[in-house]
Formats: C-alpha cells, structure tokens, sequence
C-alpha cells in the first residue's frame, strides 16, 4: 500500500534523476548549440501552452472533499496560463528561423507527457498534484544552475532565456505550495498510491522530452 514516503521517495528519484537526459548531457559536456536550445523550445513549447488547462481540467474533476486541491489547481492554472509566451518571446530573442508554433502539432514526446496530464486530470485530479510536484522540483533544484549554464555557454542575455531561468526562481516556492496541498487534502492510501504513480510516469515523460529534444 502506497504512503506518503513512498510519493515523497518517487518524486525525489525523478527530480535527482532529470539531469540523466540527453539535453542535460550535453550541456554537461560543453556541447549544447544554439540549434539545440531552439528545438528544446519548440519541444516545451506545447507544455507550457496546454499545461494550464490540464490544472483546470483536473480542479473540475475534483470531488467536493477536495476542495483546497481544486482552488490550488484553479489558482495555478491562472497562474501559469500565459507562461508560453516566455517561449515565443525567447523564441524570436533567438532569432529562430521556424514557424509559430502555435500553428504547429507537438512532437511526440510532448504529446505524450500531455496526454498523460489529461488521462490524470479526469481519472485521479488530485494526482494532478503529483505531476506538478515533480516538475516544481525539477525546476527548483536544476532550473537555475542549468538555466544559467545555457546562458553563459551559448552567451544569451537573460531575456534571451526567460522560460527556463524564471521557472528556475518561481518554482522554489511552487515546491512546498504543491505539497501543503497535498497534505491538507488528506489523500486515501487509494490516492497516495495515485500520486506516486503520476509523479513516477510524469518525471519519466517529462524527462523524455529532453532526450529527444536533440539528435
């Protein structure tokens, strides 16, 4: 039966384990080109734009014992609602030569990771939660020191790189809002059980799209 240990120990794996993808890697090594920093751009760019109603999506599907989950998930996705347009505008800092991509699909990896943010929002909405957590904790532990490692290797200015360094600042904060909820939400072993499994597959797609974000 699930706890919540065993989401807390299912979300740190995923977050210490995120660097392990391809784009990081490669930023490691000093070999990260500016065509790469695009293409992960456009690879996160359908994220960023449909991720906010997924929140919404999983606050309506919330039952009425849920309600602190729902107003969190509600003020979240209001929150975050408008964050693509950090990716169009850093998109054309970097002069990239492709289309908007709000006219184009999303890449199958993105695709993937966003379907599944809906399939939980309808089945288990308060595992929503669990996406979210390790997201946040990815964006807190390695959004700034990579964020900033790209700017200095590439040599960006900042509002060249907006997306990734103010997620990297905003999701400090994020990381303990995300699980007071929880918390306050007194989930069921049924729903610890959720919330690992969300925050276990969430990190292994959202990992993804950094692996194939470059060749």
């Amino acid at each position: 039966m699930s706890s919540r240990e065993s989401f807390l120990a299912a979300c740190a794996v995923a977050v210490a384990g995120f660097p392990e993808n391809r784009l990081c890697r490669r930023l490691d090594a000093g070999e990260l080109t500016l065509p790469d920093y695009r293409a992960l751009l456009r690879m996160l760019f359908h994220q960023a734009f449909e991720g906010p109603s997924t929140f919404a999506l999983a606050a309506a599907h919330c039952p009425a014992r849920h309600f602190r989950a729902r107003d969190y998930l509600l003020a979240h996705a209001d929150e975050e609602k408008s964050h693509w347009e950090w990716i169009l505008a850093d998109l054309r800092a970097v002069d990239d030569p492709g289309p908007d991509p709000r006219t184009e699909l999303p890449a199958p990896a993105c695709a993937a990771y966003v379907a599944f943010n809906v399939y939980t929002a309808l089945r288990y909405p308060l595992a929503r939660l669990g996406i979210a957590a390790v997201l946040e904790g990815i964006g807190a532990q390695h959004g700034t020191p990579y964020g900033q490692r790209l700017v200095a290797d590439l040599r960006l200015g900042r509002k060249q790189a907006t997306f990734l360094l103010a997620h990297g600042v905003l999701d400090v904060g994020h990381v303990a809002d995300v699980q007071a909820v929880i918390d306050a939400s007194e989930p069921s072993a049924a729903e610890w059980s959720q919330l690992s499994h969300a925050a276990e597959v969430g990190g292994l797609l959202y990992r993804r799209m950094y692996d194939e974000a470059t060749p």
